[in-house]
């Protein structure tokens, strides 16, 4: 049996190294992809709870402005009936 030549050999050599390489960071790889995409998830989560706090706020803001309104047409509407009967008492 005859010996293989020496680019047969560094090919071979190069081969196994390359597939022993590979499973060994293969691992690593995915371990470092799981926990990149679990932080992304966890983020995510974050600036969704975020954003609902921000909507809930401006819709208080809102109703609180409406109601802010309507009492400044009650008071208004107070002022416009004081004045009316004021000017029917005088009469």
């Amino acid at each position: 049996m005859g010996s293989l030549p020496e680019s047969t050999l560094n090919l071979l050599l190069s081969g196994i190294m390359g597939v022993i390489g590979g499973l060994i960071t293969m691992p690593f790889n995915a371990f470092i992809m799981w926990k990149l995409k679990r932080d992304e998830q966890h983020y995510q989560h974050k600036l969704d709870v975020i954003a609902k706090e921000r909507e809930l706020v401006l819709q208080h803001r809102l109703e609180m402005k409406q109601k802010e309104q309507e009492r400044n047409e009650m008071a208004e509407l107070r002022a416009v009936i004081r004045q009316l009967e004021q000017r029917f008492s005088n009469e």
